[in-house]
């Protein structure tokens, strides 16, 4: 048995949750595919799925056995990318998973200025402000505004941002202008609801720096950014949002900031990916890139 083709065959088999469609990607019968799952299973002397006539489902060996197998067979391929693309240029597929607003502002002119620079490599970019599972979706790099927690992923930081309150100059002037965080509990707030937990409470600075929650009557929670500004810039309320998703509307008038004696609050912007020994080199190439581009970026 070629235990390196059965170790993909069986993988496969997990995350498709059949062996008629791990087949038909691969090229195989079904039967071959059994076969392949049967000769690991009798080389390991356990079940590795269990099979029923609606889907395939690993048992727990099987899962812990997948969860092995998928990480192997990664290192396998990336060694071997690194060895055959030593002295070439990058190439291949780069996936990434990126926020909405940000990727939409700011991250699609200097994915357009990499590809000018490195044409043999393809990227597949997947937009969600959620923070997708590196490992489990396959994505080979992650962009994050964050305050980053412990993780067995590396971050890199790329840039940083600062989050300020603002309102439009209409509801201040019908609302009155807050002075000091506690007046923010007589205006109406509009909530980023990806990120807030509790929808009660704003994080902020006081004036030495200090982080401090203030509590806040709440009208209206939206996830996303943009529309989040310009329910803002409608006269809804007071938002808190990053300076990168405001400029425009600042430059334009329809927000002003609140609260400008207080300190904004500060956030790095990483690329997360996952701790390899071997990384392909698009990867490596493309954070550099990034890091150079927003280092040099005059309007960031």
């Amino acid at each position: 048995m070629d235990k390196h083709t059965a170790m993909k065959v069986f993988c496969r088999v997990v995350e498709k949750e059949s062996f008629a469609a791990t087949g038909r990607e691969l090229g195989i019968s079904t039967a071959m595919v059994s076969k392949y799952v049967a000769a690991l299973e009798k080389e390991l002397g356990t079940r590795l799925l269990n099979r029923t006539t609606r889907r395939v489902s690993p048992t727990d060996e099987g899962q812990y056995y997948y969860n092995r197998c998928s990480t192997l067979l990664m290192e396998m391929d990336e060694l071997e990318s690194s060895v055959t693309q030593q002295g070439q240029e990058p190439r291949g597929v780069l996936r990434l998973t990126a926020p909405m607003d940000f990727s939409v502002l700011h991250l699609m002119e200097p994915i357009s200025l990499f590809q000018q620079q490195y044409p043999l490599v393809r990227i597949e970019v997947d937009l969600d402000d959620r923070h997708r599972n590196l490992i489990a979706d396959k994505f080979d790099i992650a962009i994050r505004i964050a305050h980053l927690s412990d993780s067995t992923l590396v971050a890199r930081k790329i840039t940083q941002c600062r989050s300020g309150l603002y309102a439009s100059p209409e509801y201040l002037s019908e609302n009155g202008k807050p002075e000091t965080p506690e007046d923010l509990q007589q205006h109406r707030f509009l909530f980023y609801s990806n990120l807030v937990q509790d929808r009660n409470y704003l994080v902020l600075h006081d004036k030495k720096g200090q982080k401090q929650r203030v509590r806040i009557p709440w009208t209206l929670a939206v996830n996303n950014g943009r529309a989040l500004c310009e329910a803002a810039a409608q006269g809804m309320g007071i938002i808190q949002q990053p300076d990168f998703m405001t400029t425009d509307y600042l430059q334009q008038g329809r927000l002003q900031p609140v609260l400008e004696d207080y300190p904004p609050i500060e956030f790095n912007v990483y690329a997360v990916y996952q701790h390899r020994q071997f990384l392909p080199r698009r990867i490596m190439a493309f954070i550099d890139f990034l890091i150079e581009y927003f280092r040099n970026n005059q309007r960031w």
